[in-house]
């Protein structure tokens, strides 16, 4: 249950001037007029709500529980710069409560300010143990630094403490079964709530998916050889006879050729119409996915493939996305670098080749089984037996050979780096093998340096072309262990991919800078290192 406020201070400053029956009726108008903007809030009408919260809070600047909700709303909203003013100000006051520290984290991990966001929680979970929304986003926090197990006991905390909250629902039904799992997305989704409606449209489709596939085995993607290392040569995809605009793999569907971009910015493999037709998938489900680009959602279908092979490796049973379009972008399709990691991923791009090799034992630790991650929903059927010790997740671990190499964050299948631009703002940069080019949001470019409207410049993705391209100059990147100077960046409003990751994404790390690296990925813990030699760049880059 959350928080209700018993305005008694007000009740005694009036108590002279008014009767009993009216010392009663105002706290519990008042209160009815809370839980009324709760219910608009908790039923997805977030507009309604805000007008709500505003009307409340300026008629009494006190109510901590209210300020806290409108907060909620205005992170909804995407007003993140309103929300921040709302948190500092309610934070600082004598009467600021654990429910407005823990808004405060939410507003900083918004912000991709995780230490700040972390100071936050912890402190508001000081005050009062059972704050719920602490729990939350810590367990949110740890889970995209690789702190799975923190997080794993997070989350349990949160669930005894409020197993009907819809927050605690949504992260909590990821570790049901299969079956229960599709009930327990049913019964969330039949009521309204505060989610975009893009969201919303992903759990339906995911839902869908569930009842096609419930009654049958899981497609797990299981290898059938493996090799303990291999390496698989990365193809030369051409913009045009003089312009190289990323690399590939080969992949055979069903025995039929495809040349798919590796992409560390996708998840799983997505291919265009006319690949899926030759290979004879039939269609599971409807999807929508969206990218780069200001032309919306795309759709697409979920399918199955009985055989499927990249480079010397081979799988059976692999979940693919198709898309309604011929191809994606310019190829057959994408492959995201994900779908390797239960592998620790070395993309070599001066050498044109991708070694695949074992991640580092942990102390204690068996030998693991490889498989393709084409499917996020798979580790969760592997997982569903909870009181598995074997099954509980294991926080991130550091093996002394990768003590160098960079922690980062990890959400879902994006990996966001630490970046500092022009030695004055931190941010979070994505690491993304499928942009051609560093690019840089605006709302980060104008806090380091000038930014203009740039009408020649043509920008596309795949959710299509770009409306409004600007151009930074002068932006210094540094992430990892390099620094690199860009005389020029393309510059885009990036709110949609924060929106979608729920932290600030203010730029990527594209094909121009990670082409000339040697990039180490280790998903599992989330670790990155890059190992530069000009001799190979000078040799294998044309």
């Amino acid at each position: 249950m959350r928080p209700r406020q018993i305005f008694s201070v007000l009740l005694l400053l009036l108590a002279s001037s008014l009767c009993t029956h009216a010392q009663e009726a105002k706290p519990a108008a008042a209160d009815d007029s809370i839980q009324a903007a709760d219910k608009l809030f908790h039923s997805g009408k977030t507009e309604e709500a805000a007008t709500a919260y505003e009307a409340l809070l300026k008629a009494d600047a006190a109510q901590a529980h209210v300020r806290a909700m409108l907060i909620r709303t205005r992170l909804l909203q995407q007003k993140v710069d309103e929300a921040n003013e709302l948190a500092r100000e309610g934070t600082a006051r004598e009467d600021a409560t654990a429910e407005l520290f823990a808004a405060l984290g939410d507003v900083h991990f918004r912000r991709a300010q995780m230490g700040e966001a972390e100071t936050a929680y912890l402190r508001a979970k000081r005050m009062d143990p059972k704050q719920l929304r602490a729990y939350l986003g810590l367990a949110r926090l740890y889970d995209a630094f690789s702190m799975h197990r923190h997080a794993y006991d997070l989350l349990n905390v949160a669930h005894d403490l409020a197993p009907g909250d819809m927050d605690v629902q949504r992260q909590w039904m990821n570790r049901l079964p299969r079956r229960e799992r599709m009930q327990a997305l049913e019964n969330y989704l039949s009521v309204g709530h505060p989610e975009d409606a893009q969201k919303t449209r992903w759990m339906r489709e995911y839902l869908a998916y569930l009842k096609a596939t419930v009654d049958k085995p899981s497609h797990g993607c299981r290898q059938i050889n493996k090799p303990e290392h291999t390496e698989i040569e990365l193809l030369l995809l051409l913009r045009d006879a003089n312009h190289l605009r990323g690399l590939g793999l080969p992949v055979k569907f069903n025995n039929h050729s495809s040349r798919l971009m590796l992409d560390t910015g996708a998840s799983g493999i997505m291919i265009g119409r006319a690949a899926a037709k030759r290979a004879g998938l039939e269609e599971l489900s409807r999807i929508s996915f969206t990218g780069i680009g200001d032309h919306g959602p795309q759709n697409g279908y979920m399918a199955v493939v009985k055989h499927l092979q990249i480079g010397s490796l081979e799988f059976e049973d692999c979940v693919v996305e198709v898309s309604d379009r011929r191809n994606i972008v310019e190829d057959d399709g994408l492959i995201g670098a994900n779908v390797f990691d239960s592998y620790l991923v070395e993309i070599d791009g001066p050498s044109r080749v991708v070694r695949l090799s074992p991640l580092p034992a942990r102390p204690g630790d068996k030998a693991t089984t490889s498989h393709l991650q084409t499917d996020e929903s798979n580790a969760e059927e592997e997982a569903a037996d909870t009181n598995s010790a074997r099954h509980l997740p294991k926080d991130r671990y550091v093996a002394p050979e990768m003590a160098g190499w960079t922690k980062i964050f990890r959400f879902g299948h994006d990996l966001l780096i630490p970046t500092q631009l022009n030695d004055k703002l931190s941010t979070l940069f994505l690491l993304d093998t499928g942009s051609q080019s560093n690019i840089v949001s605006t709302r980060a470019a104008r806090e380091v340096t000038k930014v203009h409207h740039d009408d020649m410049m043509r920008v596309k993705g795949i959710s299509g072309e770009v409306e409004k391209v600007y151009s930074a100059y002068d932006v210094t990147l540094k992430f990892g262990h390099f620094s690199q100077k860009n005389e020029y960046m393309i510059a885009l409003d990036m709110d949609s991919t924060s929106r979608y990751t729920g932290t600030e994404v203010s730029g990527t790390i594209g094909f121009t800078s990670l082409r000339i690296l040697n990039m180490k990925i280790d998903y599992r813990d989330g670790l990155v290192d890059f190992v530069y030699d000009p001799k190979k760049v000078k040799l294998h880059i044309p």
